[in-house]
């Protein structure tokens, strides 16, 4: 579905997005903003309320499924009436309007914990997000609760532990989009739950640099659901005069892959061919270098297979006179 030296109409765009038809072999390029698992320092996150009580978020040295060292926040309250929140540092966005936030972590099976009874116990906590354009936050501000804070969503974990069992974590990715201001703060609220964050990475995606079609396109970050990426034709080559002299244009879909086949009208100048299917165009001098390239190649190929043989020969001629003598003998 290459379209030369036209455009993508919205009917094709949405039907390449809805069918899943990613035809470029690149993966995704992701681009990591933050990642606590890489960090050798205490991480001195904000918690909230902040009191000398064991039951708040208390940051400690873990390991992770690994065996690797890391810092993680672990909590495990008394009580389930108070809301416990912690906010990481300002994350900046850099280029990006979407983020993606994967978060490891481990929770304890409510009816493993001897104090059940007692309180009402949870197994679920919350993500929320606070973006602003200076790191601005202290202890009161913004205010712990949703408005300021926007809820992602709350997280519920796939496996529990429980006295006895697999010691397993669970990993969910959720996506922050619409991002539009420097950077971002993340909430975690728990509220009656037992649990540790092991690992908390913030990345976005981005489509990598490619060459298809004698056109080359830039890397691009997506903002929406496709993004429309325009390149160059490639060395050597062009696009024809006139009303097809357009630059090549592709698509970037939001999840970091290229969509579909570019539109575009590159093709190798005169006096040049195509080469490596349709990446790079080569001239009459490289092409004649390329053979004479390829004609030594071959010529060394013979010569080492003859050298061969006759070492073959040789040493089957050794075999049969040594049966000879033996015979003799």
């Amino acid at each position: 579905m290459e379209r030369r030296g036209g455009s993508w109409s919205t009917v094709t765009v949405l039907w390449l997005v809805l069918t899943g038809l990613v035809l470029s072999p690149c993966m995704a390029e992701e681009e990591v903003v933050m990642n606590t698992k890489l960090e050798t320092s205490d991480l001195r996150w904000t918690v909230y309320p902040h009191t000398d009580s064991e039951s708040q978020w208390e940051e400690m040295s873990g390991h992770d499924d690994e065996g690797t060292s890391v810092r993680t926040y672990q909590l495990c309250p008394g009580d389930s009436s108070t809301s416990h929140w912690l906010r990481s540092r300002l994350i900046p966005r850099r280029t990006a309007s979407v983020l993606y936030v994967e978060i490891r972590f481990t929770m304890i099976e409510c009816s493993s914990l001897p104090y059940n009874s007692h309180w009402s116990c949870k197994e679920t906590f919350n993500l929320y997000y606070y973006q602003t354009d200076t790191d601005e936050a202290t202890n009161t501000h913004p205010a712990w609760m949703e408005n300021p804070y926007t809820k992602v969503d709350t997280v519920a974990a796939d496996f529990l532990l429980r006295r006895g069992g697999e010691r397993k974590s669970n990993v969910k990715t959720l996506r922050i989009s619409r991002l539009t201001k420097r950077g971002v703060y993340l909430a975690f609220q728990a509220q009656g739950v037992c649990m540790a964050l092991l690992a908390v990475r913030v990345y976005f995606k981005k489509c990598p640099t490619l060459t298809r079609s004698f056109s080359r396109f830039p890397e691009t970050v997506p903002h929406t659901l496709v993004e429309g990426a325009q390149g160059v034709c490639v060395d050597n080559a062009m696009t024809p005069p006139g009303e097809l002299a357009r630059p090549p244009s592709m698509l970037c879909g939001e999840d970091g892959q290229w969509v579909g086949q570019p539109a575009t009208a590159c093709a190798c100048r005169p006096g040049y061919e195509a080469t490596d299917t349709d990446l790079r165009c080569r001239g009459e001098r490289e092409s004649n270098r390329d053979n004479m390239s390829e004609r030594v190649t071959n010529i060394h190929r013979r010569e080492s297979n003859r050298d061969n043989m006759s070492e073959s020969n040789r040493d089957n001629m050794s075999e049969r006179v040594t049966e000879i003598i033996c015979q003799r003998e």
